[in-house]
C-alpha cells in the first residue's frame, strides 16, 4: 500500500495493490467511464492485425523496430509484442501512431549499417566451401545470425559485425573451405564468389560474368598468370584446381588471389572516395 505524503491517487496505483479510498474511487471512476464508452460504441482497443502488417511492411523496407518506435512515439517493447503476435489487440492511439509512419526509406541509424557488403562476403565464403557453423565459430556469433544475414533477411548490421566479418573475409577469401556440398548449394542459390564483385559494398554493383576459360597461348601468357588465375577463380574453380590447371603450387595461387582481391578493394575505395568528392562539390 502506498503511504507517502505525496501520494497521487490513481487507478494504476489501485492496480498495484493500493487500497486507499482515493485510489479505489479513481479506479471506480475509470471503470464507469469505460462502461459508458462501450455502451456508446467507443472502444479504446482495436484489432492489432493491421498494425502488425504495417510493421512488417516497414521492416521489409529496411526499418528496424527501434526506428519504428522512435518515429511513432510507441515503446519498442510494444512494437515487438505487436509484431510477434503476442498482442492480439492494441490501444487505438498506439495503432494510429504506428500506422501513421510512412513506408519510405528508413532514417539513418548510426548504430546500423547497410548489410549488402556483409551479406555478399558471407555468401562468397559459402561459395568457396566455408560452412555456416564454422563461420559462426570463427566470428563468435550464432549460426542463425549468419543464416539471417546470408539469406538477406537482415537488411542492416552493426558496424562491429560488418568490420568483424570483413576481417574474416580478407583472411578466408582465398582459402578453400572444407565442404564441396556447401559450395554447390551456394552456387545453386545464385550466390557469387569473392572475385565476382568489383565493389562488394556497393548495392548497385552487378556481379561479373566470366566467359568460358580458354588457356592462353604460351607466348601471350603474362609471367605471373594473373589474368588466368582471376578468370578461373571467377568461374568458381578452387585453388587446388587452378594450381593443377596452370602447373603452379597452391600457395602461389593463393598469394596471387589475395593480391587481386586487395587491388580490387583498393580500387573500389578510391572510386567511392572520388564519387563522394564529386557529390560534395556539386
Amino acid at each position: 500500500m502506498t503511504t507517502t505524503a505525496d501520494h497521487t491517487p490513481s487507478r494504476n496505483c489501485y492496480l498495484r495493490g493500493c487500497r486507499q479510498q482515493a485510489c479505489i474511487d479513481a479506479s471506480t471512476r475509470y471503470t464507469k467511464r469505460l462502461r459508458v464508452e462501450h455502451q456508446r460504441g467507443h472502444y479504446r482497443m482495436t484489432d492489432a492485425t493491421p498494425t502488425r502488417q504495417h510493421i512488417a511492411h516497414l521492416m521489409a523496407a529496411g526499418w528496424t523496430q527501434r526506428q519504428i518506435a522512435h518515429a511513432s512515439g510507441v515503446e519498442a517493447a510494444s512494437i515487438h509484442q505487436i509484431y510477434t503476435g503476442h498482442q492480439e489487440k492494441t490501444a487505438n492511439w498506439r495503432a494510429a501512431a504506428i500506422l501513421n509512419v510512412q513506408v519510405t526509406q528508413p532514417p539513418a541509424d548510426p548504430r546500423r549499417v547497410d548489410a549488402t557488403g556483409t551479406r555478399r562476403r558471407l555468401q562468397a565464403l559459402r561459395v568457396i566451401g566455408h560452412r555456416r557453423y564454422d563461420l559462426a565459430a570463427a566470428l563468435s556469433i550464432t549460426a542463425d545470425r549468419i543464416k539471417h544475414i546470408t539469406n538477406g533477411h537482415t537488411k542492416h548490421v552493426t558496424p562491429a559485425e560488418a568490420a568483424t566479418i570483413a576481417r574474416l573475409y580478407r583472411r578466408l577469401s582465398t582459402v578453400p573451405g572444407p565442404s564441396q556440398q556447401t559450395a554447390t548449394i551456394a552456387r545453386n542459390k545464385g550466390w557469387h564468389g569473392p572475385l565476382d564483385w568489383d565493389d562488394i559494398d556497393d548495392p548497385n554493383c552487378k556481379p561479373e560474368k566470366a566467359a568460358p576459360y580458354k588457356p592462353a597461348d604460351k607466348y601471350k601468357r603474362d609471367n605471373d598468370r594473373t589474368r588466368e588465375i582471376e578468370h578461373l577463380y571467377l568461374l568458381g574453380e578452387s585453388v587446388p584446381f587452378i594450381a593443377k590447371q596452370l602447373g603452379g603450387n597452391e600457395k602461389y595461387i593463393g598469394d596471387q588471389l589475395t593480391e587481386i582481391i586487395r587491388k580490387r578493394e583498393k580500387r573500389a575505395q578510391q572510386e567511392r572516395a572520388a564519387k563522394a568528392a564529386l557529390e560534395a562539390a556539386a
